[in-house]
């Protein structure tokens, strides 16, 4: 139950009543597209398998912050599209034309 959008209480299903401040839930990570049918390599937890450089198993095919990872936060997903962003272009000065 809650006052104002405020957590008061959990109320179960036998009419139990457990105070409480707050409340944590497990959402469960689902990607947003459609990696099988890119042929992209998940690891246990359903993330996006990368390597140190944020390379899939696809040649130049890059995945970064909240489908790579279990720390999802801005913060860090600025930073891993950063780094991945220099990443890629080092990759395409390296390539001879």
């Amino acid at each position: 139950m809650h006052n104002n959008g405020q957590l008061e209480k959990l109320v179960l299903k036998g009419g139990k009543e457990i105070p409480l401040k707050a409340l944590y839930a497990k959402i469960p990570f689902e990607q947003n597209i459609n990696v099988e049918d890119l042929g992209l390599e998940l690891t246990e937890h359903g993330f996006i398998k990368t390597d140190a450089m944020q390379k899939t198993n696809i040649p130049g095919v890059f995945a970064c912050g909240d489908n790579v990872t279990m720390m999802r936060s801005v913060a860090n997903a600025v930073f891993q599209g950063n780094f991945t962003g220099a990443i890629v272009n080092k990759e395409l000065c390296d390539e001879e034309f």
